[in-house]
């Protein structure tokens, strides 16, 4: 399997094809969010939280049947990503 440091900037999914992105208004594959968050330019749960969010992904990785450490670890990097950085006022 190949790795990439390409990640969806709302769920932490990994993007390894353009398949896996995200769409602009255009049409064109998203460079930040993938297809489960992202479509024509808007995302697909606008009023979802950082919380849950980050529950969303640990209940599917779960449904997946990722060890509980990794389910943890992995679900908290939500925290982390561009979509959920509150912007610091100038």
């Amino acid at each position: 399997m190949k790795f990439t440091k390409e990640i969806c900037q709302s769920c932490a999914a990994p993007l390894l094809r353009d398949l896996d992105k995200g769409t602009e208004r255009s049409g064109a594959p998203s460079g930040l969010y993938c297809r489960r968050c992202y479509l024509l330019g808007n995302f697909t749960d606008p009023k979802i939280t950082v919380e849950g969010m980050r529950e969303t992904v640990r209940s599917r990785m779960a449904e997946l049947k990722f060890p509980r450490f990794l389910t943890v670890l992995l679900s908290n990097q939500v925290y982390g990503l561009k979509r959920w950085k509150v912007a610091i006022p100038a």
